[in-house]
């Protein structure tokens, strides 16, 4: 890992829980159930789909995630165990902390987020934890070559996140509080991504 990961802080954004939330652009009804925090619509997506134009050339353009930016906390092919808990939460706003430090998988860019509330929100619908809580930045086409550079398998970028977290915890102070401070801004440099 760079040593400019290893110090590298959170940015926190807010978001607002929707449940079942159709495509932005969908003209048909929408029946599937899903769980998202929904990210205000500031085109966070387009600042990291242009440091990846940037970083790989113009060949690799990506599309707009199509329920805007968001983190999904129950996906629409989960079967929820215990539906007494739907709903509960709509239009909650949610303090949610990601890594600036873009990754691929599958085709898809992200942001690694944090929020251990999203793991209790699915624990009362009776599933599982959740691995991988991101931001998608965009997807990718099919027909675009993945640079060398950014292919990682799932398994080295739950390690990754691992090194950081433990690296992150280290710096804490004993009796210190798990909430993050806001970050100041600070310039994202090129060669970070």
């Amino acid at each position: 890992m760079p040593a400019s990961h290893a110090f590298m802080r959170r940015f926190i954004t807010q978001g607002r829980l929707a449940y079942n939330m159709p495509p932005l652009s969908s003209k048909k009804p929408y029946t599937k159930r899903s769980l998202v925090a929904t990210l205000p619509r500031d085109d966070l997506d387009r600042l990291y789909q242009w440091f990846i134009e940037r970083r790989h050339g113009q060949a690799l353009r990506l599309n707009r995630p199509i329920f805007g930016t968001h983190v999904t906390i129950v996906r629409h092919n989960e079967n929820v165990p215990d539906m007494t808990a739907w709903g509960r939460y709509e239009g909650r706003e949610v303090a949610i902390a990601y890594d600036v430090v873009l990754r691929n998988h599958y085709g898809f860019w992200s942001l690694p987020v944090y929020n251990e509330w999203f793991q209790e929100v699915r624990a009362e619908l009776g599933l599982p934890p959740e691995p991988d809580f991101h931001i998608t930045v965009g997807r990718q086409f099919d027909w675009q070559p993945i640079a060398h550079g950014a292919r990682r398998d799932a398994s080295d970028i739950r390690l990754e996140r691992e090194r950081r977290e433990r690296t992150l915890s280290s710096y804490r102070l004993p009796g210190s509080s798990s909430e993050l401070p806001t970050p100041s801004p600070v310039t994202i440099d090129s060669d970070v991504l």
